[in-house]
């Protein structure tokens, strides 16, 4: 059961507050890879570590130190974890955090016991179990009961480790903590299986694998499964540990688990011995050496040697002794043989992992520089469509009002010179109609290329659109603006959400039914939010995306370009919420 305790220290870390947002990230991204990159643990928690001491937060520092030293611990680096686990003493003793105490102190039992310095566990094992009690932090008691078991385990002390385990078995299930419970289990099976009581050591076990696989631990299961195999196998019940070993190395061959299916081939090659199965157990210790091939030895060349020769030696027993001496020397010549064909293969298979990383680092790099200069294409091809649809605003907008606006303005003065002549009447209608056209048309120009984009902000420039929309008397619109008082938006910026705000209040006006629509922007600092929800009738969705929806499409293509994205939120009868998500990326903040 030597996994057990290697995924027992993974377990047992440490779970902390997190206050400040910059350094719980860092200390977040330690603890991500506890389980799997140790020098990344000892990096992110270093840079946590010199985080909190600069923002003055000794809860984080001491945090942090426990994690370098457990990373540290993890990775083999013993000197420079205790160095880490003291620092994190200090800190936590200086602002006298109790509960950070029975968790370092809890990580502390399990490194000396790891040193067998059993002295120094016990006595740190009493503090963290003090501790969690005063706090009355029940995950910590248990936590630390469970270690203290530990350090009785490797001492030899049966009795006292089973009594450890029993307890954190209760407290983690008081808890329903079933991960918990299934490691307490498991070492409450080891230990019975030391004093010979093997169905209740089987019966814990098989808890264990119940409650890992209900938690969905596969590889804890997988391993629970191997253990039943082991029990089997130390009560002299080869025939009942064969299927447990089958199905723990089927279950880490999926995992991808190579530690575990190199042991449970180990193991069920010394169970098919037992049985005096040779064939079986020479064909699993040639699997086993294959997945181990690079850390085999002499030691298991032998190994599969002498299985092999009794194999020869059962198949053909009735040969006389020569033959079997001659037999020898063939496979002790084979032997030697395979050592060099072992050497050449692993050569060979080395230098084609090289050139396949090598080819597969090209291709991913050319297609890495393809995706690049797609996007770049699609950004220059979007950028031209709206740059060009720009100019056609601007120019159509300048049409109207050069051309068309200046023809009603002469008409209107034709119009009053000849009313001053008959002395008014039917002309003053007439005049009524010209002015309402020459301001409709006024706003149409305004409205395709307005001129506040050229020298004010999203904000006046929103506000203006409002004061000037012929529509407001019908939509009463209100406005929001959250953070944004030094906010600074690039041109590009400005115009795209100015745009997609202008389609959505007109989109409202003719189709929602709208009495009121209200406009709010909110500054993040790393991000623009601008929601607009009106309280109309409201749309379906999937019948729209469903048509063409060009509308929306436009505003979508608008937000993309700035490398935003847009939520729209409705469903018939109850109004429509639109929201753009802009990155502050592509925006300069003066704060």
């Amino acid at each position: 059961m030597k996994y057990v305790l290697i995924f027992t220290l993974l377990f047992l870390g440490s779970y902390f507050t997190l206050y400040g947002q910059a350094t719980s990230q860092l200390m977040d991204s330690a603890r991500h890879y506890k389980n799997s990159d140790y020098v990344k643990v000892i990096s992110f928690a270093g840079k946590a570590y010199k985080q909190a001491l600069l923002n003055k937060q000794p809860v984080f520092a001491g945090q942090s130190a426990l994690l370098i030293g457990a990373g540290n611990y993890l990775s083999g680096n013993y000197k420079e974890s205790l160095r880490w686990y003291f620092e994190s003493e200090k800190i936590f003793n200086n602002i006298k955090n109790l509960d950070g105490l029975a968790e370092l102190y809890s990580e502390m039992c399990v490194f000396y016991v790891r040193n067998k310095t059993f002295a120094a566990a016990d006595s740190v094992s009493k503090k963290a179990i003090a501790y969690a009690v005063e706090v009355k932090n029940e995950g910590r008691l248990a936590t630390a009961i469970n270690n203290r078991g530990l350090m009785f385990m490797d001492e030899g002390k049966t009795d006292s480790a089973i009594n450890c385990f029993k307890a954190s078995y209760k407290t983690y299930k008081k808890l329903n903590d079933k991960i918990g419970m299934s490691y307490s289990l498991d070492y409450l099976s080891s230990e019975l299986s030391e004093k010979g009581a093997y169905s209740q050591a089987l019966s814990a076990m098989n808890e264990s694998k119940l409650l890992r696989a209900g938690a969905g631990d596969k590889t804890g299961e997988a391993i629970a499964i191997n253990n039943i195999g082991e029990l089997y196998l130390k009560e002299k019940k080869p025939a009942e540990a064969v299927p447990f070993f089958i199905d723990a190395v089927g279950r880490a061959h999926a995992l991808k688990f190579l530690d575990l299916e190199i042991y449970g081939y180990n193991m069920l090659a010394q169970t098919y011995q037992q049985q005096g199965r040779f064939r079986e157990a020479y064909e699993a210790k040639n699997k086993y050496a294959a997945l181990n091939e690079k850390f085999r030895d002499e030691k298991e060349l032998k190994a599969i040697s002498e299985l092999e020769t009794r194999y020869e030696t059962n198949k053909k027993e009735q040969q006389n002794k020569l033959l079997k001496e001659q037999n020898n020397a063939q496979l002790i010549k084979l032997s030697r043989n395979r050592i060099g064909i072992y050497a050449l293969l692993a050569i060979t298979v080395l230098t084609i992992i090289l050139f396949y990383l090598l080819y597969n680092k090209s291709k991913l790099k050319q297609q890495a520089q393809f995706k690049e200069a797609m996007l770049a294409e699609h950004q220059l091809r979007q950028q031209g469509i709206m740059d060009a649809e720009e100019n056609e605003r601007q120019r159509l907008a300048r049409e109207l009002h050069d051309g068309v606006g200046q023809l009603l303005c002469a008409a209107r003065r034709q119009v009053e010179s000849l009313e001053l002549s008959d002395g008014g009447g039917q002309d003053d209608i007439t005049l009524k109609m010209l002015d309402e056209s020459i301001k409709e048309v006024r706003d149409i120009s305004h409205n395709m290329m307005p001129p506040s984009m050229l020298n004010k902000t999203l904000k006046q420039a929103v506000e203006e659109f409002i004061d000037r929309v012929n529509y407001k008397e019908t939509l009463v619109i209100s406005t929001s603006w959250v953070n944004t008082d030094e906010l600074e938006l690039d041109k590009t910026t400005t115009l795209m959400l100015y745009r997609s705000m202008q389609e959505i209040i007109t989109n409202i006006f003719r189709h929602a039914r709208a009495t009121s629509v209200h406009i709010e922007l909110v500054n993040h600092d790393t991000g623009l939010t601008l929601m607009i929800y009106d309280d109309g009738i409201g749309f379906d969705k999937e019948k729209l995306q469903a048509g063409s929806g060009i509308g929306l499409q436009n505003i979508a293509s608008r937000v993309a370009y700035i490398g935003g994205s847009l939520l729209v939120d409705t469903m018939p009868g109850n109004g429509v919420t639109y929201i753009i998500e802009l990155p502050l990326l592509t925006a300069s903040y003066n704060g």
